[in-house]
């Protein structure tokens, strides 16, 4: 009986669990030459699919910048130190993905400008609002700032004191109207689906945009 009765509650745990924002959110920031966007475009198109052909250990999501200097970004999301670890280990233990990793980044070395690899923690003391989940959203309203944050977003503190607050939005309008009223601080960014490696949730919050985008590399509407 307490075995079956652990079960039971290990089961109703799972339903009854909400999803939640990372507990560690790995940032890398590319900045983007003049010009160099359609020669981007194509070689992250191409990662994305090498990771799903050659079993990407761990889901990350490539974001682009609509206002402000022209970037992309990549996130990627653990629970732990100890996931992370893993993943890295992970990925050490494939060597077919790694050499064809880092043959995409040569390929872009020309495209952009010094990338930033940056690890934030997830901040719920923060955070105002619905929390953000790792691939979910259209578009987002990303505040960077040094400051206290008082607008609605999931926020994210770097060791040096920067702090990332996120705010999924599911139109441009939208995205741009919250952006104007968070200040000059905030910019917006697109979702690309084809320059991500999906999880499986991330299909499922919003099918319509990940299977489209399997098929033809285009911007959210």
């Amino acid at each position: 009986m307490p075995a079956v009765f652990a079960g039971f509650v290990g089961l109703a745990m799972q339903i009854i669990a909400h999803p939640q924002p990372p507990q560690i959110l790995q940032i890398h920031r590319e900045p983007l030459k003049p010009g160099s966007e359609a020669a981007y475009q194509e070689i992250e198109e191409d990662t994305a699919r090498i990771c799903a052909q050659l079993r990407c250990p761990h889901p990350y999501l490539g974001i682009e910048s609509l206002t402000g200097s022209k970037e992309v970004w990549f996130f990627n999301g653990y629970e732990s130190t100890a996931e992370q670890k893993r993943v890295v280990n992970e990925y050490a233990k494939n060597a077919p993905l790694l050499e064809a990793l880092e043959k995409s980044g040569r390929r872009k070395v020309s495209l952009t400008g010094k990338p930033a690899e940056l690890f934030a923690n997830y901040r719920k003391d923060l955070s105002h609002g619905s929390p953000w989940i790792l691939g979910h959203g259209r578009f987002l309203v990303i505040t960077v700032t040094r400051g206290h944050p008082r607008i609605a977003g999931s926020v994210f503190e770097v060791a040096d004191g920067t702090r990332f607050v996120v705010l999924p939005v599911p139109t441009r309008s939208e995205a741009e109207a919250a952006a104007a009223a968070a200040g000059s601080e905030t910019r917006v960014f697109a979702v690309r689906p084809s320059w991500s490696f999906p999880a499986e949730d991330w299909i499922a919050a919003d099918p319509e945009l990940w299977h489209r985008a399997s098929k033809n590399a285009g911007t959210p509407n």
